[in-house]
């Protein structure tokens, strides 16, 4: 996508300043919306579908207000993946910095009380565009990792398959020289029939009845028919086993004739050994996400936290980590209606949820994987526990 042709969405309570800053948009995008009525943040958001927002608000407190009002309201939101940019005075510029760093917005740009930097902004849009659209076209790890795990087992299917065709062609081989060894003829006693068993040479007898006694050699003729038998049987044999020694080698060589892709597929797969799995970790419990940054973090997972429903659905706006891990109770949601959301998006729907809950009525539970969860930890759990649950749902 073109920087030009973001979708920018300007929010304020202000029109002057929505009229001002949409005015110095302008000469930089050709998408530029203005909400200035709270009553239509929702439903703004909602039409014009924006790929970054701009946040205008007189006060940091307000701009937060907005972006967790839109999450928690907003039934697209979650599903859209956009940027958002808070602007900020002088005073403010530590505080949107903490915001920005603990993900609650994209980015801020220090505009009051007076633009010094005025292509800034637009610069910061164009930031927010790309990094938007390196995810729209990057795929997620736990997608790639499926397919080099699928990608990896490609040497062990091919090894079975060159072992089965090798001893395929040898049972062939063993077969057509056995037929080159099995008697053809041998004189018999009856009349114009060929008999013989499985272990046994081919009979056959030749009718010569209304023929005078003595006048036809039988052994003679039995030898000659024999010998020009015996001499075709070997001429199609030793055919036949020339045909069957290349198949043998080209079965044999497959491997080598393939060993770059090989050798291709095993660098990628250690390339993704060590890309560390992403943990969203949605919990109001402070105490109980310190315990487990320190716990994923020992074992090599990266992690994520959001202390409410609407902070986790704005991650999931801007991330896809490989698992959550989801506390039921939350101060503005249920776990159990984000784990709904979630699975309604198809970009989400894939990514496992384990319920985390402080008791372990049937109810809840029931609730829980009814609405899309794949497992559940009941508080306190320990260790072996937690990351039991993780290695079933993150091939590592």
């Amino acid at each position: 996508m073109k920087p030009e042709k973001t979708k920018v969405l300007v929010v304020t309570d202000v029109l002057a300043d929505a009229a001002q800053i949409g005015k110095l948009l302008g000469d930089h995008f050709e998408t530029i919306n203005l909400s200035t009525t709270e009553a239509n943040f929702i439903a703004d958001f909602e039409r014009h579908q924006p790929d970054v927002l701009v946040l205008a608000f007189a006060s940091l407190e307000r701009a937060e207000r907005y972006s967790l009002g839109l999450y928690r309201h907003s039934a697209m939101v979650h599903t859209l993946p956009h940027r958002s940019i808070v602007l900020c005075d002088k005073e403010n510029v530590h505080r949107a910095f903490e915001l920005c760093r603990k993900e609650y917005f994209d980015d801020y740009v220090m505009y009051w009380p007076l633009v010094y930097d005025t292509p800034r902004l637009a610069m910061s849009i164009i930031l927010a565009a790309r990094s938007l659209e390196a995810q729209r076209n990057s795929t997620p790890t736990r997608a790639v990792a499926a397919h080099v795990r699928s990608v990896n087992e490609l040497e062990a299917v091919l090894d079975k398959s060159i072992e089965t065709g090798k001893q395929r062609s040898e049972v062939l081989r063993q077969a057509i020289h056995e037929v080159g060894e099995t008697p053809v003829l041998n004189p018999g006693t009856a009349s114009g029939a060929a008999t013989g068993t499985p272990d046994a040479p081919l009979s056959f007898d030749l009718d010569t009845a209304g023929v005078p006694e003595g006048a036809i050699d039988r052994t003679h003729l039995f030898q000659a028919a024999a010998k020009q038998i015996r001499d075709t049987v070997k001429l199609r044999v030793d055919e036949a086993e020339r045909k069957v020694t290349p198949l043998a080698d080209w079965i044999g060589g497959i491997k080598q004739e393939v060993k770059p892709q090989l050798d291709a597929a095993r660098q990628l797969g250690a390339l993704t050994g060590v890309t560390m799995p992403l943990i969203l970790v949605v919990d109001d419990d402070t105490f109980q996400c310190k315990l487990l940054e320190r716990m994923l973090g020992s074992e090599k997972y990266r992690t994520v936290f959001a202390h409410t429903g609407a902070e986790a659905l704005a991650v999931l706006g801007r991330q896809h980590p490989d698992l959550v891990l989801m506390d039921v109770a939350l101060p503005d949601f249920n776990g159990v209606e984000i784990t709904r959301r979630m699975k309604a998006s198809p970009r989400l729907a894939n990514i496992p949820i384990v319920m985390i809950t402080g008791h372990s009525e049937r109810q809840v539970l029931e609730a829980s994987l009814k609405a899309g969860a794949v497992d559940f930890l009941v508080k306190p759990f320990d260790r072996d526990a937690l990351f039991g649950k993780l290695t079933r749902h993150i091939p590592r």
